[in-house]
C-alpha cells in the first residue's frame, strides 16, 4: 500500500490511482487469455490511448510522490535542513555535473550555516553533515561503535579491489587493521629508510639540470613522479625512474588512477554519494586497465618470491608475511616462510591486490600534494624558507652530513611546516562515516538511524577563523602549542581521527620531509611570475584537494657557507 507511506494530502490520490492501476492490470490480465478474440484496448475510458496515458501519469505521480517523501526525510525527523534539494539530485547536482566538488561542497555548507548539524540530500538519501568540533570528535573517536564504517563502494564480487583497508566495512575492516598495523610501526620505517633516501639521488640532478637550463619547474608533476618512485620501491620492491622517465607504467598507472576526467569524477562522486549504484551501473572503482596493471604487478611479484624464496625490506614483504603465516613479524626479521598450500594463507591473492592498491595510490598522491603545497608556500614566504634552510644546515651539521632517520626527526620546524601545509591543505578535504547503530546526538532528542551518512569538513575546520586567527595565512608555528591539537578549541585532523584514521599516517610525513631536505637542501625556490596575482583555486572536478592549475616555481642553486 504506497499511500500508507506518503503524506495525508496525497493518500486520497494515490488510492485512486492504486485502484486505477489494479482495474488496468486486470485488464490486461483478461486481454492476455483472451488469444482467439480481438479485444479492444479502449476498455477503461473509451480509448485505449487515453488508458495508457492515464498509466504514465499513475507512474510519474507515484514516482513523483516517492521522490518528494524522500526529500523531506530530514523535516519529518526533526532536522534542521539545506532547502532547494533537487528531486533527483539532492543538492549534489553541481557535483554530478563536476561543476563543484564534494569536498568543496561541504565546505561551502560549513562556511554558510550556523547549525551544529544540518540535513542534505545525496542521491535518494540523506546525508548529515556535522559542523560542531566538539560533535565531530565525538562520531570519530568517543562513539566510534556507531560510525565504524565509511558507507563508500566496497563490492568484493565484481570489483575485488574496492575491498581495500579505507573502503571495507565492519568486521571485515577491523580484522583487516589489525593486521597491517604492525607494518607501520617505527622499526619497519626506519629500516625502510634507506631506500625513501635512495630515491631522492634522481630528483637532485633533475633540479641541478633545471637550474642550469633556467626552466621553471613544474612542482605538482615533479612531486608526482618523484613520490612515485618512492612508493614504488617501498610498497613493491621495484626500482624505477618517473624522474627522468615520466612515461614509466607507475607513473602512467598513478596518471590514470586521479586524472581529472569526466568518468573518473563520475566514478569518485557516485562511490561516495551514491555508492548502491555502483554495482547496478556496474561502475569498478578504478579504471580497468589500472586494475590490471596492480593484479599482473601483485601476481608477479608474488610468484616471483614465493618461488626464490626472495625477501626485501619492503610493504610487499609484510603482505607476504600476513599472507603465509597471519602476521607480521618483529620489526628485525623480514624473512618469510612460504607455505606451498593455497588452503594455508590467510589472504587471497585479489585480498593483496586491494591492499597493494590503496599503499600505490595513497602513498604517492597524498604525500607528492603535501609536497607540492608546501614548496608553494615556502616559495611565497621567503623568510619561512630561509628558516627552513638554516635548521636543515644546522641539524646537518650536528650529524656530521648525514641524512638519516634521527636527523629527519631532529627538524621540528620543518614538522611544523608541513603540518600547517596539512591545515590549509589537507589532501582529503572532508570525512565521512556510516551510522551503523541508531544513534542520539548528545544534549539532543535528534537520532541519526542506523544507515544515515555523516560528513565533516575538514577544511571548513581548518581554515575557521573561529580556531585559527588569520586562517588564510601560512603560519607554520601556531601550531606550537602540542597541547592544543586535535582538541575543540583547535581542530586539526587532516588524517582523520579515531580507530578509522589513516594507517599510513607517519610514512606520509616521512616521505614528504624526506622529498622536502633533498629539494631544499642545496636550492632556493620563487613563485613563477603567473603565480603572483593571488591565492590558488581548486579543481571542481577532483575529489581530493587539488590545484585548478599546475604550479611552477623558479629554481635556483643555493650559496651556503
Amino acid at each position: 500500500m504506497l499511500y500508507q507511506s506518503a503524506s495525508d494530502n496525497n493518500a486520497l490520490i494515490i488510492i485512486y490511482f492504486d485502484i486505477y492501476l489494479l482495474k488496468f492490470v486486470r485488464f490486461i490480465s483478461v486481454a492476455s487469455k483472451n488469444s482467439s478474440t480481438k479485444v479492444k484496448m479502449a476498455h477503461l475510458t473509451g480509448s485505449w490511448k487515453v488508458d495508457v496515458l492515464s498509466l504514465i501519469i499513475v507512474i510519474l505521480t507515484l514516482v513523483y510522490l516517492f521522490l518528494k517523501r524522500t526529500y523531506s526525510y530530514w523535516d519529518r525527523n526533526g532536522f534542521k535542513s539545506l532547502s532547494d534539494a533537487s528531486l533527483l539530485f539532492g543538492h549534489f547536482k553541481a557535483g554530478l555535473t563536476q561543476k563543484e566538488s564534494i569536498g568543496l561542497f561541504f565546505w561551502r555548507v560549513y562556511r554558510t550555516t550556523t547549525e551544529p548539524f544540518l540535513g542534505v540530500y545525496g542521491i535518494m538519501r540523506p546525508i548529515l553533515f556535522v559542523k560542531d568540533p566538539q560533535l565531530v570528535r565525538t562520531i570519530l573517536i568517543k562513539d566510534f561503535a556507531h560510525f565504524s564504517d565509511r558507507g563508500v563502494h566496497c563490492n568484493e564480487d565484481y570489483d575485488p579491489l574496492s575491498a581495500h583497508l579505507f573502503a571495507l566495512p565492519g568486521k571485515k575492516w577491523k580484522n583487516m587493521r589489525a593486521k597491517l598495523t604492525p607494518t607501520f610501526t617505527s622499526g619497519k620505517l626506519k629500516a625502510m629508510f634507506s631506500t625513501i633516501v635512495n630515491c631522492g639521488s634522481t630528483l637532485h640532478s633533475y633540479l641541478d639540470n633545471l637550474v642550469s637550463e633556467n626552466e621553471p619547474l613544474h612542482i605538482r608533476e615533479i612531486s608526482a613522479r618523484h613520490s612515485t618512485n618512492i612508493i614504488a620501491s617501498v610498497a613493491f620492491g621495484i626500482d624505477v625512474d618517473c624522474i627522468n622517465n615520466p612515461d614509466n607504467e607507475f607513473r602512467e598507472n598513478g596518471r590514470k588512477f586521479f586524472a581529472s576526467t569526466f568518468m573518473n569524477g563520475i566514478r569518485f562522486f557516485i562511490r561516495f554519494i551514491a555508492p548502491k549504484l555502483m554495482p547496478i551501473l556496474r561502475i569498478k572503482g578504478i579504471p580497468s586497465d589500472v586494475e590490471d596493471f596492480i593484479k599482473t604487478l601483485v601476481k608477479q611479484n608474488l610468484e616471483y618470491r614465493e618461488k626464490n624464496n626472495y625477501s626485501r625490506k619492503d610493504f610487499f614483504q609484510l603482505l607476504i608475511q600476513l599472507r603465509n603465516g597471519g602476521t607480521v613479524q618483529l620489526d628485525d626479521e623480514w624473512s618469510t616462510v612460504i607455505k606451498a598450500d593455497e588452503n594455508q594463507k590467510t589472504l587471497t591473492l585479489n585480498e593483496i591486490c586491494a591492499q597493494a592498491l590503496i599503499f600505490y595510490v595513497a602513498g604517492f598522491e597524498t604525500s607528492s600534494t603535501t609536497l607540492s603545497y608546501c614548496l608553494y608556500e615556502l616559495a611565497k614566504h621567503p623568510d619561512i624558507q630561509d628558516r627552513v634552510h638554516k635548521e636543515i644546515d644546522t641539524v646537518l651539521n650536528k650529524h656530521n652530513g648525514q641524512l638519516t632517520y634521527e636527523t629527519v626527526l631532529d627538524m621540528i620546524y620543518l614538522e611544523k611546516c608541513i603540518e600547517e601545509t596539512l591545515r590549509k591543505y589537507p589532501v582529503l578535504p572532508m570525512i565521512n562515516r556510516k551510522c551503523v547503530k541508531e544513534y542520539r546526538i548528545p544534549g539532543t532528542d535528534n537520532v541519526i538511524e542506523e544507515g544515515v551518512e555523516v560528513y565533516m569538513s575538514v577544511i571548513g575546520m581548518h581554515r575557521d577563523e573561529q580556531f585559527y586567527d588569520e586562517p588564510n595565512k601560512f603560519d607554520p608555528m601556531r601550531l606550537d602549542d602540542e597541547v592544543g591539537k586535535n582538541l575543540v578549541n583547535r581542530p586539526y585532523i587532516p588524517f582523520g581521527d579515531g580507530p578509522r584514521n589513516c594507517i599510513g599516517m607517519r610514512l606520509g610525513k616521512l616521505q614528504t620531509k624526506v622529498g622536502l631536505i633533498s629539494m631544499l637542501q642545496n636550492f632556493n625556490y620563487e613563485l613563477d611570475e603567473r603565480h603572483k596575482g593571488g591565492d590558488l583555486e581548486f579543481d571542481p572536478r577532483h575529489f581530493l584537494l587539488q590545484p585548478s592549475e599546475d604550479i611552477f616555481l623558479r629554481v635556483s642553486k643555493r650559496v651556503t657557507s
